[in-house]
């Protein structure tokens, strides 16, 4: 459904009506430095038909405007711009993506939002520039994308807070389960990267010929923040496969410790078992049998040769 709809002039927003005549009358009534912002959320088929007719938008970059599974990209139309990005917000180790497809006129500007954070911010700043606004609807693009990309280093920002968790608890003395949340934030970086690294290309070609020509510097930042983004996030994944490879390394040496004080223990107590069981076998002559003190002597002798050995133990650093 339409959530917003306004013309503006000269910078200043003149709210419209919704509907699809209006946006037709809407659209001829523009002047020279007018043009109009739609913004839509969820639509049905027939609805976004509507809109598309009334705009004269072409029937594939509808068709991929409907359907929220596109992979961020630009495509250029005869009359007008196509691009595809996507919104991500990080909660509780998770990444969610949400798809914004924006069609860019030399008189309009609509925004088909799928899901995720609302673009009313997004427009609120933008209607603050009023200068910049009166460039055109390029400077409105510039504000949504602006919007959505500063959310990217928020994101790493977070992504980046939970990775030091993770390798603080890598190296500390409680054991726990790192494995899992270690995988789990690599699949959300993952997740992360395939909403940021395709809009780069595109972003940067905007950066360089944007119309009107002052609108490339807003760009340019635009882009600079998405490289930024793209580092922290080669940054964070080379720091989780490096917590991954430590917690393997910890567990790896605890398990070493873990069999030499079992072979230690089992050390111990093959003395004592080796002794019982020659002196349990059934011959009648065998050493100091009728010996008054040999069962505490040979208790003494058992006590003895076991301390021995865990003092050796001991010493070597086994237990």
């Amino acid at each position: 459904m339409i959530i917003d709809c306004a013309v503006y002039r000269d910078g200043l927003r003149e709210t419209t009506a919704h509907d699809n005549g209006s946006l037709q009358s809407a659209l001829a009534t523009l002047g020279d430095d007018d043009f109009l912002w739609i913004g839509i959320s969820d639509p049905t088929a027939e609805e976004m038909k509507r809109v598309g007719d009334a705009l004269r938008l072409h029937p594939l970059a509808v068709e991929d405007a409907l359907e929220a599974h596109q992979r961020p990209k630009v495509e250029q139309y005869a009359d007008h711009t196509f691009m595809s990005i996507r919104t991500v917000t990080y909660t509780d180790d998770d990444i969610s993506t949400h798809e914004v497809n924006i069609f860019l006129g030399a008189k309009y500007l609509l925004t088909v939002r799928h899901g995720g954070p609302s673009l009313k911010d997004a427009r609120k700043a933008a209607e603050k520039l009023i200068e910049e606004l009166a460039h055109g609807p390029t400077a409105a693009l510039y504000s949504v994308v602006d919007k959505i990309v500063d959310h990217y280093e928020d994101v790493a920002a977070e992504l980046e807070t939970d990775v030091q968790e993770v390798e603080t608890s890598v190296f500390s003395a409680d054991r726990s389960n790192d494995s899992t949340r270690i995988y789990r934030l690599k699949r959300e970086t993952l997740e992360f990267r395939r909403a940021v690294q395709p809009l780069r290309e595109p972003v940067h070609r905007f950066a360089v010929s944007a119309s009107p020509e002052e609108a490339r510097p807003y760009f340019r930042d635009i882009s600079d923040h998405l490289s930024r983004a793209a580092e922290a996030i080669d940054s964070i994944d080379h720091l989780l496969d490096n917590a991954l490879q430590a917690h393997l390394a910890q567990l790896s040496v605890q398990q070493n410790e873990d069999m030499r004080k079992l072979t230690a223990g089992a050390t111990i107590f093959a003395v004592p078992t080796a002794i019982a069981g020659i002196y349990g076998m059934n011959f009648e002559h065998m050493p100091e049998l009728d010996w008054r003190y040999g069962y505490a002597a040979c208790m003494l002798f058992i006590a003895g040769l076991s301390g021995f050995i865990y003092w050796r133990f001991k010493r070597s650093g086994w237990l």
